[in-house]
């Protein structure tokens, strides 16, 4: 028997291998290997690029890890609710991995900033004139462009100049942020919901723009059917926001047609692995059985290796379950979080954990009928996740 701490190489590399297998498991994590002359193929396992603080940890595919780079100070310049190596791998997409194959969907845009680091990608792009030869204006962006509650507050922690009151538009600031790259952008500006066919493929699906759940299925429905199996990604912006439970119950509803490819901020990454129909897409709902939207709001928790966005999750679980099966049962689950996650609670200096934790206490609590009446009004504006 050996000695107890004295492990001999194999014996580390099996451990060291069934480590790595449990952590795919609990993540969901797909080894895949993408090249831009060639569709995904099986590969290296994921990569772990920063050390794990909470809420800061990257962690792609190996093969999908180089993406997250340096990038153009101009994809700085717009501000944004995105962090930048989020931005950075944004630039990477459309620089190293976009092939001209589909078009750029960029759907909730706010002031610019994603489409900047989209058309500064394709700028850099090796097959540039190749990809506008086929598509003149590859990306396409979708915003409303009319300033909600939040949004006054976002300008003035900005030291923006720009100002504009509720409702009113901000389309000029919006404009003038991605007039660099406006050669290489068709902009759309309007309701969501009145957005029509593209009618072609889409190589990658960047969605912020999902904060209601009618707004969710109609990106599903406009864009799903549109990806290239093997070659499109998806980039769920809000999928470990600790608000808006429908991104996941949605997305995880189509689970069979993806890989999960990894994590960086908030942002969740998808591989399309096969062709989804469109039949299947518009057979998704919002009012889909109880037990399963509750079985695959648990998937998506676990499809993190970072327990802080873990604790995101949960709370977003529990938003499901005050809808789903009232503020008794909210509750019960919310203390069952706590006992859970001790470390993200005891955290009041941080201060993204401590808000979304006040923010998961303050819905249990019972509103004045007029309160809930302007919370809904609040959330159909599209209120900007923090």
């Amino acid at each position: 028997m050996a000695e107890s701490g004295n492990i001999g190489p194999g014996a580390f590399m099996a451990l060291l291998q069934g480590a790595r297998q449990l952590l795919g498991k609990m993540t969901g994590a797909v080894p895949i290997m993408v090249r831009p002359d060639r569709e995904a193929s099986p590969a290296a396992e994921v990569e772990l690029l920063t050390p794990s603080r909470a809420l800061r940890m990257i962690r792609l595919n190996i093969s999908f890890a180089p993406l997250v780079g340096s990038m153009p100070p101009s994809c700085l310049d717009t501000p944004s609710m995105m962090s930048v190596p989020e931005k950075q791998f944004l630039f990477g997409l459309a620089s190293r991995h976009y092939a001209g194959k589909g078009i750029i969907v960029d759907a909730g845009i706010f002031l610019g900033a994603s489409t900047r680091c989209f058309g500064e990608g394709v700028r850099s792009n090796p097959r540039q004139e190749e990809i506008l030869r086929k598509w003149p204006r590859p990306i396409v962006s979708y915003e409303r462009a009319i300033v909600n509650p939040n949004m006054p507050l976002f300008f003035r922690k900005h030291g923006l100049t720009f100002s504009a009151a509720q409702d009113e538009s901000f389309e000029s600031e919006l404009r003038r942020n991605i007039a660099p790259v406006k050669d290489l952008v068709d902009l759309r500006i309007g309701d969501f919901m009145d957005a029509t066919d593209l009618g072609c493929p889409v190589e990658v699906l960047f969605l912020d723009i999902l904060k209601a759940p009618g707004l969710s299925l109609r990106a599903f429905r406009l864009f799903y059917s549109k990806l290239i199996p093997g070659r499109s990604l998806v980039v769920h912006q809000d999928y470990f926001f600790e608000e808006l439970p429908w991104i996941k119950t949605h997305h995880e509803a189509l689970a069979a047609y993806f890989d999960f490819v990894g994590e960086i901020g908030s942002s969740a990454v998808f591989l399309c692995t096969k062709e989804i129909p469109q039949s299947v897409v518009d057979e998704l709902e919002n009012d889909m059985p109880p037990a399963d939207q509750l079985r695959l709001a648990s998937i998506a928790m676990h499809r993190s290796a970072d327990p802080a966005r873990r604790f995101f999750m949960a709370l977003s679980k529990m938003r499901l379950i005050r809808k789903l099966q009232g503020r008794v049962a909210a509750r019960a689950y919310l203390e069952l979080i706590k006992t859970e996650f001790p470390e993200q609670v005891a955290q009041t200096d941080n201060k993204r954990l401590s808000h979304a934790l006040r923010r998961a206490e303050a819905i249990l609590v019972k509103k004045p009928r007029k309160q809930r009446q302007e919370g809904m009004r609040a959330a159909e504006q599209h209120v900007l996740s923090p």
